[in-house]
């Protein structure tokens, strides 16, 4: 799945520390810039969100921001302003941005990032599940090899997510018809078996791998 790449414009350490708290809390990858490198930043490589310390000017801040938007990028803006700013402050039309009042606490800066980078479908740090490449989503059923899309049907994913999520264990295949069918299915539980093989053929070797076969038990993903 693509990690969300946030840019962090600020010149202040503190400034920094207090804004990489917050959105360390989220699923992001975060890279910094001094604010004056902020426009061959954004030339020289993509980003979905950008943290700019805009101080008591932010309508250069914006520009860039709406130069980049003019270019074909998606990116978002979150401006860090000073509260004597909020009487001229006029926000972009061709970005989606917000700001906060630089002395809000790391929480805020939290929610605000997390609406502007995930708007009615917020993912928490502790719904993706990283091994390898691989990258699953637990609270959309999405799964990613880098960025290409894994298509499993719900039953490999749901199979491959539980054993994912219970790493270092060995679970039989009649517990996994239980916890992963339900107490109502009465196949055989050869089908795990089946569901097994569908989904490593759909992963690279090195993930494949940690799925492993426990002879005359069932199987278990080492951690």
């Amino acid at each position: 799945m693509h990690v969300k790449r946030v840019v962090i414009a600020a010149d202040d350490v503190h400034t920094r520390a207090w804004v990489e708290t917050g959105v360390g809390a989220l699923d992001a990858a975060i890279f910094y810039c001094p604010v004056a490198d902020l426009e061959s930043k954004l030339l020289a490589e993509p980003c979905d969100l950008v943290v700019a310390d805009a101080g008591d000017a932010p309508e250069r801040i914006i520009a860039l921001a709406e130069g980049a938007a003019g270019r074909g990028s998606e990116l978002r803006l979150l401006l860090l302003v000073h509260p004597d700013v909020l009487e001229r402050l006029r926000m972009p039309v061709a970005v989606t941005a917000d700001f906060v009042v630089r002395g809000s606490s790391a929480a805020e800066v939290t929610a605000r990032v997390r609406a502007l980078l995930w708007p009615g479908e917020e993912v928490a740090a502790h719904d993706i599940v990283r091994i390898d490449d691989l990258t699953l989503n637990l609270a959309t059923y999405q799964a990613y090899l880098g960025d290409t899309a894994v298509e499993f049907t719900y039953l490999e994913y749901s199979l491959f997510a539980f054993l994912v999520t219970h790493p270092n264990r060995v679970y039989s295949r009649e517990i996994l018809l239980s916890r992963v069918w339900g107490t109502d299915y009465f196949g055989g539980a050869r089908t795990v078996d089946v569901h097994v093989r569908r989904v490593r053929s759909k992963l690279g070797p090195e993930v494949s791998r940690r799925l492993e076969t426990v002879r005359n038990v069932g199987y278990l993903r080492r951690g």
